[in-house]
């Protein structure tokens, strides 16, 4: 055998599997960033960003853009010694330059501002806006490290959206067809804006469906003493039955 060849195959192998291997993703968290957030209203989260350099790459530019609007980015940049330099942006977008030159460990990336119009309602899923999308850029190659969205609603479009929530369970368990196609005029208002109409039709679905499981509720019952007649009158029949066929010393005459 020549292990000479063995020893280059074998390190060729270790090779090409080590360059196939994926690198690891930088690691992001964040505890604060809302569910939902009313038009107009501001909210702040911050996003915190670790193994900055695991892929190989001691020096990249992180990235973010978001559509919140009057918008502040605060970049906090923490070292192994904990000390932390901040860098502030203005604006939809940032970019900033993430070095291990730097000692640079940790990035704390704090984002504040107003949550966008919303320009197309959607009732299942929720309509959502992109509350915050972080990048690193390594050349001209840009991998997207995460994305952060949020329901966002207005006053109006919130109750609407409540009623219909109300109205679906007992829609569902009703099994009324015209409850049913009344809920759905419901969702397709909500989705054009018609806010009140929505509620409107949601609240006549809800009486629909209850009125239907009143009614089959009723059947049910009436069904059911309808049962109990036949039944007591087939019994009372097999007596009367019994006893003309019974003979004089026979217990049912």
């Amino acid at each position: 055998m020549n292990w000479s060849r063995c020893s280059r195959t074998l390190l060729t192998l270790v090779l090409l599997v080590s360059l196939a291997a994926p690198a690891a993703a930088i690691t992001a968290s964040s505890a604060d960033v809302p569910d939902q957030q009313r038009v107009g209203e501001e909210a702040r989260a911050t996003i915190t960003l670790e193994d900055l350099y695991e892929d190989g790459s001691n020096e990249w530019t992180l990235r973010g853009r978001t559509r919140l609007t009057n918008v502040t980015w605060t970049v906090r940049k923490v070292t192994l010694n904990g000390d932390t330099s901040s860098e502030t942006f203005t604006g939809r977008t940032f970019a900033t330059t993430v070095s291990s030159a730097n000692n640079t460990e940790r990035v704390e990336v704090v984002v504040r501002g107003r949550a966008p119009s919303v320009q197309q309602y959607s009732y299942d899923p929720p309509q959502r806006f992109e509350f915050a999308r972080l990048s690193k850029a390594v050349g001209d190659n840009v991998n997207v490290v995460d994305t952060w969205e949020v329901h966002h609603y207005t006053d109006a479009s919130q109750r609407a959206r409540s009623a219909i929530d109300r109205a679906q369970p007992v829609v569902q368990g009703a099994g009324s067809q015209q409850a049913s196609e009344q809920l759905n005029r419901a969702i397709q208002a909500y989705e054009s804006g018609e806010f009140d109409l929505a509620r409107d039709l949601a609240s006549d679905a809800e009486s629909t469906a209850r009125n239907a499981q009143q009614s089959n509720q009723l059947i049910r019952l009436v069904l059911i003493g309808v049962g109990a007649v036949v039944v007591l009158a087939l019994v009372a029949g097999g007596v009367l039955y019994l006893r003309s066929q019974s003979g004089p010393g026979d217990p049912l005459g």
